[in-house]
């Protein structure tokens, strides 16, 4: 990935991240707090993406983002650990959002997402 191309594709993860964001406050205040919890993971992955597409790093999977951030972004004290877990913590609320339909998100949930959402894209430097 070339320099030019390292701030194309941070930038457009960065457009994608606060649209997520818009996306899990819409779908909160619909009540489709499901739907909500899942955006507001995915703003807050698209927000880790950007980060690590500017060092030039392109991880292939979630899982991959999480563990790229730790190294490159926590290790050297670029953010916080409490900020990467909210990545974390978003991650395991969207699985169970998306995959446990049995046991549907409530209100408080998503709340809490969006709240960690907007913690995450904050410190990523993504206007929420």
């Amino acid at each position: 990935m070339t320099s030019a191309n390292r701030q194309q594709a941070a930038q457009a993860e960065r457009r994608a991240s606060a649209e997520a964001f818009r996306e899990s406050k819409a779908l909160a205040g619909l009540g489709h707090n499901g739907g909500a919890v899942s955006r507001a993971y995915y703003a807050a992955y698209h927000a880790a993406r950007a980060l690590l597409f500017e060092k030039g790093i392109e991880p292939k999977t979630h899982e991959g983002v999480r563990r790229m951030i730790g190294l490159h972004y926590v290790i050297p004290g670029l953010l916080s650990a409490a900020v990467a877990d909210a990545l974390a913590q978003l991650a395991y609320m969207r699985e169970a959002a998306d995959y446990a339909p049995a046991e549907p998100p409530e209100t408080k949930q998503a709340e809490d997402a969006l709240k960690l959402s907007r913690e995450f894209l904050s410190a990523a430097g993504v206007e929420s």
